[in-house]
């Protein structure tokens, strides 16, 4: 009986042990679509460290260990979309020594994994594997002076119903790949640092899409002096502030009644108007002074 349950302890010990070292490896495939761009007349660089062409992600989930094998399909990935970007893409083996290259390089670009992350079906409300991955690229001019890094970022998502599948999460991966792959054929180029390094050489700079318009702006307030009266004193007509004022309608004369004849023994207004004003420039005649009063004399005696 003891040797029975024993049995039975390291039968069960024995498939903890089995499942704890369930292992999921996998290799991703270096495969983009062909990228809509017009190739550039330049010569450029391109730098792998070490670290990104033997790069391995090795994360455990559970009782599942993942590992997944990314630095040779991005190498491969790269070296195809930068030919396709770029007439020729030299490799270097150092960017701060390559101001001897002849001839000589426009730029040379360092990529670097900064994330590979991925969701299981156990981690989100549905039944698939989400993947992301974020690259570094690190810009050098053609003396090997670091000037600038750029951050780009793909996403990927497969339907999956177990945690130890290797298609989905390979298939994710491959998505993440194939979106990063797309932003940098797109990005890289109409970054102002590299439009300069390209303009250097005298290259045709690739075509920048369209800024968006700039926020409208209210216009600035009037000041009293500046808003007119919205009320015409004469017409009593109104007109929008700002614009201007319009000609004021003169009023239509009013009806003249019939002349009447002139009263008999009256004079017509012409003559009676000119006789009594003087014509333009004279003074009007003053009227008559009457004589002094005769002095009375004595009368004489007899």
């Amino acid at each position: 009986m003891t040797r029975t349950i024993n049995r039975a302890a390291l039968a069960a010990f024995s498939l903890a042990i089995l499942g704890a070292c369930t292992a999921t490896k996998l290799e991703t495939r270096a495969a983009l679509p062909p990228p809509l761009l017009e190739q550039l007349p330049v010569r450029v660089g391109v730098y792998y460290s070490k670290e990104f062409r033997e790069y391995v992600h090795r994360e455990t989930r559970g009782t599942i260990d993942y590992e997944v094998n990314l630095g040779p399909a991005h190498v491969t990935n790269l070296d195809w979309l930068l030919k396709a970007m770029f007439r020729e893409v030299v490799p270097v083996e150092d960017p701060a020594k390559i101001a001897g290259i002849q001839p000589p390089l426009v730029f040379v670009v360092e990529p670097k994994f900064e994330e590979y992350s991925f969701l299981t079906p156990k981690d989100v409300a549905g039944e698939a594997f989400i993947v992301t991955i974020r690259y570094l690229l690190t810009l050098y001019d053609g003396t090997g002076t670091r000037v600038d890094s750029f951050t780009f970022t793909g996403y990927g998502r497969e339907r999956a119903h177990t945690l130890a599948s290797k298609e989905p999460l390979a298939v994710a991966t491959q998505r993440a790949m194939r979106d990063a792959g797309a932003k940098v054929a797109v990005e890289l180029t109409d970054q102002e640092s590299v439009r300069l390094l390209l303009h250097g050489v005298g290259s045709p700079l690739p075509a920048s899409p369209p800024q968006p318009p700039e926020q409208l702006k209210p216009p600035p307030p009037f000041t009293p002096a500046q808003i007119p009266p919205t009320t015409s004193e004469s017409s009593k007509q109104r007109w929008p502030v700002g614009q201007p004022k319009p000609e004021s309608q003169e009023a239509p004369p009013p009806a003249q009644e019939p002349a009447q004849p002139p009263a008999s023994g009256a004079k017509p207004p012409g003559e009676e108007s000119s006789s009594q004003s003087p014509p333009p420039g004279e003074s009007p005649p003053s009227e008559p002074v009457p004589p002094p009063p005769a002095e009375e004399k004595p009368p004489s005696g007899p």
